[in-house]
Formats: C-alpha cells, sequence, structure tokens
C-alpha cells in the first residue's frame, strides 16, 4: 500500500495550524507588551524565535504566502534585535499588521495579493531603517477565528486531571476495601445475637422471684437485670447502624466506583489520539537523511488511523525517529550498492502500526537493507570486553542481534552528537520498558532488520502480582510475570554451584527475592516454595518469595525529582487498604540477580574512582563557555586546566601530562583542526583522545575533524552536558 502524500500534507496542515495559532497567540502577548512600553530584551528574543519557527514550519507545509511574510518580518526584528534599530511605534504598526495578515491566511481567509506585497515590502524597509507610511490595515479585515467545540487546555492542567483521576482510583479501591470490612464488622454482629444466654431460663424465673428476695440481693439482681437490658438493647442498636454504613459504605463504593470508571473512560478518550500523529514530520526527515548519505529511499506506514493514548505517542517519537533513522543511516545501501546485488535504488522503510489485543498494539519497523552483520557484532562486543571469545562463538543468532543493545556498542568510525557512541538502541530499548513494553529484533543478511515494539495503548492503570518477601509487600508487573509457581523444595537442584529450575526443558536460575534487594532474609522450613518465573528482555529466571498474595489493578505513583531513578524500583503504589507498596523494576531486578554471584563490583568502583582523578584539558576562548564546561567536568570527579586559545594548549600538553583533550575550532593563533593536527603528529601525544565542541555544523567542517584525527565532534547548539560526560568516558 503506497503512502496517501494528501491524506498527509492535510495532517501536517492541521499540525501547522494548531501550532501557529498557539505562536500567534505568543506574538499578540509580546506586540501588546511593547505598544506598552515594558518589553525587555528578552521578550524581543522571544518573539524573533517565535516568528522564525513559523517561517520554518511554514515552508515545511509548503505555505509560502505566510513563509514570505515571517521572513520580512524576522528581517525587522533581527534588526531590533541585534540594537540596530528601535522599536517605534510606526514599527509596532507594522509587525501588529503581519501578525494580522498571517493570522488571517493560518485561518483560510483569503488576503489580498496586492495588500500582502505591500506589506511585505513595508516590513522590509522597516528592517532597513527607513521611515514606513502608515498603509491600510489588514487588521480590520480579519475575523476572529473560533474552534466550535474545543476548549484549549495546558499540558500541565491535563497532567493535573490525570492526577486527579489516579487519586480517584485510588479511592474507589479504599472504598471497595472499606465496605468489604464493614461487611464482616456488621456479620460479626450475627454470631453474639444468634447465642442464647446462659441459663436463660433460671435467669427468668428469677426475674419472677425478685420481688421474694432480700432487699440486698434484690438490689443487686435488679442492677445486672438491668444491665443486661441495657447491653442487649446497645447491641441491638450497633448492629443496626453495623448494616446500615454497610450498606452505604457499598454505595458509596458503587458511586466512586462508576465516577472513577466514567472518569477515566472520558480521558482516555481525550488522550486517544490517531496513530498518524506519530509519523507525522517523518517522511520528510527520511527523505533528508537519504538526500545527506546519498541514499533514496521509499517510506511507507499503515495503522495510523489506530487510536493510542497520547503519552504513549510522546514517549513513542524519539525511538521511532531513532529506528528510521537508524535503517536509513546504517541499514540501507547506496543506490549503486543495491543493484550490484539486485536490489531497486530506492530502499524501503515500513511502519507498520497492527492493534494486537484490547490492550495492546505492535509498533513494527522494517527495512530492506544489508541487514546486521552478526561477525561486526561480535568482534565490537570482544573489543569492548563484554565478551570472551568462547561466549562470542557460543552465542546463537537471536542472542548476537541482542548485542546492538548493549550499552556503548556501536561500529561507526567517529562519534557525533547523533552517532557514533552505541547509546541509541539501550536509550531506546530503556524508553519502550518504561511504558511497560517489549522490544524485538529480527534480521537476515542482505534483506533487512525488522524491529518489533509490543506496547500499551494506554498508561492508565496495570496489573501486578502482589508478593510479600521479607515481612515486606512488593508488586511485580504481571507482564513481566510469565508463569506463578507452587512446587516442592527438591524442584529447586544446584547446577554449576548456582540454584536452578528445570522447567520446560529449559534450566532456569533461582535467586531469593530478599537475596536480590538485599534484605534480611528469614528461611524457616517450607513443604512448599512460591516461585516466579519472569521473563525480561529474552531472558527467563526464577525469583523465590515468602507468599503470593494475589493480583489486582494498581496506578503507578512516581518517586519524585529526587528519587527518579532508584535501583530496582519503578515507582509505588497504594492499595486498598492503605499501604504504600514498592513497585519493582523487572528489568533492574534480572541486573541485580546477576550482580549477586560476582564478585567484581570493588573492582569496578575502584575503577569509577580512578577516572575521577584523570586530568583533562580544556581549549575555549570564550570566557563564558570555558567556564561551563570547567564546572561541568569538575563536578563530574575530573581534574580539569584550561587554555585560552590552541597555541596556549600545545603549550601545557607539551609540558604535562593530559588525558583527554576538549577544544574549541574557531579560536586565535591556532585553531582547534590545527592543534588536533599537531596532536597526531607529536610521537608521544598520537594517542590522547581529542573532542572537539563547536558551533561549526557543516558535513564538510565534520569531515575536516575527522581527518585531522578527532575521537568526537560535537555541535554546541545540540550540545548536551551527558552527551560530553558520556563520550569522555568511552574515550578514557
Amino acid at each position: 500500500m503506497s503512502l496517501d502524500r494528501a491524506a498527509l500534507q492535510q495532517r501536517l496542515l492541521e499540525g501547522f495550524r494548531a501550532e501557529a495559532r498557539e505562536r500567534l497567540l505568543v506574538l499578540a502577548d509580546g506586540l501588546a507588551r511593547w505598544r506598552e512600553a515594558i518589553a525587555d530584551q528578552a521578550s524581543v528574543e522571544s518573539l524573533f524565535r517565535e516568528v522564525h519557527s513559523l517561517k520554518g514550519a511554514s515552508r515545511s507545509v509548503g505555505l509560502s504566502s505566510i513563509e514570505r511574510i515571517c521572513h520580512a518580518w524576522e528581517s525587522l526584528l533581527s534588526a531590533v534585535r541585534g540594537g540596530d534599530l528601535p522599536l517605534t511605534p510606526e514599527r509596532v504598526d507594522i509587525c501588529r499588521q503581519a501578525l494580522a495578515a498571517v493570522q488571517m491566511l493560518n485561518a483560510g481567509q483569503p488576503l489580498d495579493p496586492d495588500a500582502q506585497r505591500q506589506l511585505i515590502a513595508q516590513l522590509e524597509a522597516a528592517s532597513r531603517g527607513e521611515r514606513v507610511e502608515p498603509a491600510p490595515s489588514v487588521l480590520d479585515k480579519a475575523s476572529p477565528v473560533t474552534e466550535s467545540g474545543i476548549v484549549r487546555v495546558p499540558a500541565k492542567s491535563l497532567d493535573a486531571l490525570l492526577f486527579h483521576g489516579e487519586t480517584l482510583l485510588q479511592h474507589k479501591l479504599e472504598a471497595r476495601a472499606l465496605a468489604q470490612r464493614l461487611r464482616e464488622h456488621a456479620q460479626g454482629f450475627e454470631i453474639p445475637r444468634s447465642r442464647s444466654l446462659p441459663g436463660i431460663h433460671g435467669w427468668r424465673q428469677l426475674r419472677e422471684e425478685l420481688e421474694a428476695l432480700p432487699l440486698a440481693s434484690r438490689d443487686l439482681l435488679k442492677g445486672l437485670f438491668d444491665y443486661l437490658d441495657w447491653g442487649q438493647a446497645q447491641l441491638d442498636r450497633l448492629h443496626f447502624q453495623a448494616i446500615n454504613l454497610e450498606k452505604a459504605s457499598r454505595q458509596l463504593a458503587m458511586g466512586l466506583s462508576q465516577l472513577s470508571d466514567g472518569h477515566a473512560t472520558e480521558m482516555l478518550a481525550v488522550l486517544l489520539l490517531p496513530a498518524g500523529n506519530l509519523v507525522e514530520g517523518i517522511p520528510a526527515m527520511a527523505q533528508d537523511l537519504a538526500s545527506q548519505a546519498g541514499k533514496r529511499v521509499e517510506l511507507r506506514v499503515n495503522g495510523t488511523e489506530l487510536q493510542i493514548d497520547k503519552r504513549i505517542l510522546d514517549e513513542l517519537r524519539a525511538p521511532l525517529t531513532h529506528l528510521v533513522r537508524n535503517a536509513i543511516d546504517h541499514g540501507l545501501e547506496s543506490p549503486s550498492q543495491r543493484e550490484a546485488v539486485g536490489k531497486p535504488p530506492a530502499g524501503r522503510v515500513h511502519i507498520e502500526l497492527v492493534q494486537e489485543s484490547a490492550d495492546r498494539f505492535s509498533l513494527c519497523v522494517r527495512d530492506d537493507g544489508c541487514g546486521l552483520d552478526i561477525a561486526v557484532l561480535k568482534a565490537r562486543a570482544l573489543a569492548m570486553g563484554l565478551l570472551t571469545e568462547d561466549e562470542a562463538e557460543a552465542l546463537s543468532e537471536a542472542e548476537a542481534y541482542k548485542l546492538i543493545f548493549a550499552s556503548g556498542l556501536s561500529t561507526s568510525a567517529m562519534i557525533t552528537e547523533l552517532s557514533g557512541r552505541g547509546l541509541g538502541m539501550p536509550i531506546v530499548q530503556e524508553a519502550i520498558e518504561r511504558i511497560g513494553g517489549r522490544i524485538e529484533v529480527a534480521s537476515l543478511p542482505g534483506q533487512g532488520v525488522d524491529f518489533r515494539l509490543d506496547l500499551p495503548l494506554s498508561l492508565s492503570t496495570f496489573r501486578a502480582v502482589i508478593v510479600r518477601n521479607a515481612e515486606r509487600i512488593f508488586a511485580v508487573p504481571a507482564l513481566a510475570v510469565e508463569r506463578c509457581l507452587r512446587l516442592p523444595p527438591s524442584a529447586v537442584r544446584t547446577l554449576e554451584n548456582r540454584p536452578s529450575l528445570v522447567w520446560e526443558g529449559q534450566v532456569l536460575p533461582v535467586w531469593p527475592l530478599a537475596d536480590v534487594l538485599g534484605l534480611g532474609r528469614l528461611a524457616p522450613d517450607r513443604d512448599e516454595l512460591t516461585l516466579l518465573l519472569l521473563h525480561v528482555r529474552g531472558e527467563r529466571f526464577v525469583l523465590l518469595v515468602d507468599e503470593l498474595l494475589g493480583d489486582q489493578e494498581i496506578t503507578v505513583k512516581s518517586l519524585g525529582l529526587q528519587l527518579r531513578r532508584v535501583r530496582n524500583l519503578l515507582g509505588a503504589t497504594v492499595l486498598g487498604d492503605g499501604r504504600l507498596v514498592p513497585i519493582l523494576h523487572p528489568v533492574d531486578l534480572y541486573r541485580s540477580a546477576l550482580a549477586t554471584d560476582v564478585s567484581t563490583l570493588a573492582h569496578s568502583s575502584v575503577e569509577r574512582s580512578a577516572k575521577r582523578a584523570q586530568r583533562l584539558l580544556i581549549a575555549e576562548d570564550s570566557f563564558t563557555s570555558r567556564g561551563l564546561l570547567k564546572a561541568i567536568l569538575e563536578a563530574a570527579g575530573y581534574q580539569v586546566a584550561t587554555a585560552n586559545d590552541g597555541l596556549e594548549a600545545w603549550n601545557a600538553l607539551k609540558q604535562e601530562a593530559f588525558d583527554l583533550l576538549v577544544s574549541d575550532v574557531e579560536m586565535p593563533r591556532m585553531d582547534g583542526f590545527a592543534l588536533t593536527d599537531r596532536v597526531r603528529a607529536d610521537p608521544e601525544l598520537a594517542r590522547l583522545p581529542v573532542i572537539l565542541v563547536t558551533a561549526l555544523e557543516s558535513a564538510e567542517d565534520r569531515a575536516r575533524g575527522l581527518e585531522a584525527g578527532a575521537n568526537a565532534y560535537l555541535v554546541k547548539s545540540g550540545f548536551a552536558q551527558d552527551s560530553l560526560l558520556d563520550t569522555i568516558r568511552r574515550l578514557i
């Protein structure tokens, strides 16, 4: 099925118009502040960026009229932003004319071509500092644009509604638990009320003969009978109240359940968006990447009508972009290479979304390129020390493909801000698992790669298995639990010095959950073992727990910014009885389980401490950039020296020993390329790792950095602290 370009263009236009409405509101507020003479440089910068973004977005969807107006408008704002022109009231009016014109065009209202040409001419003249006479306003012709039945909701407000919905669900669970306890409480009154008072006939006879008894005995027994009558009345009253409370709590639980379910349904309807939103911009990106790489690509997309939770789509955009980029960059061959092996010159990338069940769907990304080279993957893994030669030889084909998810493994010849660190696929895997999904990979040499992502349709709630271990309660995501087993102790044997379970013809390692989490473990004699068989990233293993408490629907509560990523924990939840229960992270559990049998943890800690003491040299002529880089690296534990330019850095390298050089490119006396050339030509410094951090982002500059011998080339516009630190860790 070929890509419906007309439908795609229409979706892109709808997306642009929604984006443009928001940007135009920002521009309108900014111009109003200018008219009130309270604007500052920050607001000028903000409005310049808004107009620049509008220009780029309109160009991408083919709205040339808006693009031309924004281009001239941008020139005027650029002059004001640079301090070349003051923003006089006349120039503010011209900006408001430009705003009105763009609003009309974005709303689909026609704009007179002569008026548009006149407006552009006025903007261009104003940007040159010429005096511009007021022109007939197009603002009067612009009618207000309304969206019937649509209310714009800020993302923060939507997040707050989602949080309240989760709280409402929690109250529903608590109300159900309370109703159950009140039911049991009411039933508890039935037992004493159904029993007869011991010796009841004797008590009745004694009551009848009460007047014949002596006065002292009569008063004592009369008081006792009165107390018994009062106690019976109190018991009847409490029983009646318990029955009423149980009925009221049941009705409250039912009402909260209906309210929670209705709220969840409506919120799900708000959050559900067509999957087409996920792939917007992907075709253009694919063509741009292919053009830059000298390749040709045909992109097909199927299943865009599938309705998916917006939060899932937001989390999937980055992984999907990376998979498509990898398919074009690493998978597809050049046209000449494809024709040489009998393939069409244009490579094919296919994105397909299919609903697998009521609550899950699959996202497949396939290409017909060269496929994964198992020999290259194994060689890189051996070079990094991830495998021994014997282990590499024993790997099956499916196991070898999983090496692409190993952190740091890459076959790229040079590190850039986009590739070469070997971190892309591990990040993709982590993102997929974070939303409760799984990723699988298959490949055939010369025929391409197939990535299959199994994902939930919604993030509202999920089921979890509740277990007790070492007097603590934990929740384990049910998606990772393949089986819950109760077996005799004899089923677990010691094979190769490891407790193991033979299940369905496979030998599976067994770890006590208490040992994995580092908890104090009680090991009483048991007639039966409670085991959880987990399936994580293609690996199966078994956890021994003290007790299985059942499974139930839970909502995930974040641990907060301070505890955003705690090992072994995915989050927390509150059970119906009010208990706060940690939710365990299945992937981390497997890693921690493997670490319990490894004796190199202390050695790894020593290695990390040694890295913190390594010396780095920064060559940067900008005081601000130099100070920023120095602060980042010293905060990471490195010893840092600085140089004001390339020549000073060269002298420092010849006088002292450094473990790595971070250099700018554009510097006085000696630039970064020349400095790198000298380093590579010097026998004593030839192996010194060099990272170029620069604002030059053209392909020619990157190629020049590679020719000079730089190990990594990071562009400042896309620079991130983690990117630099990760690159340094890889190189030293």
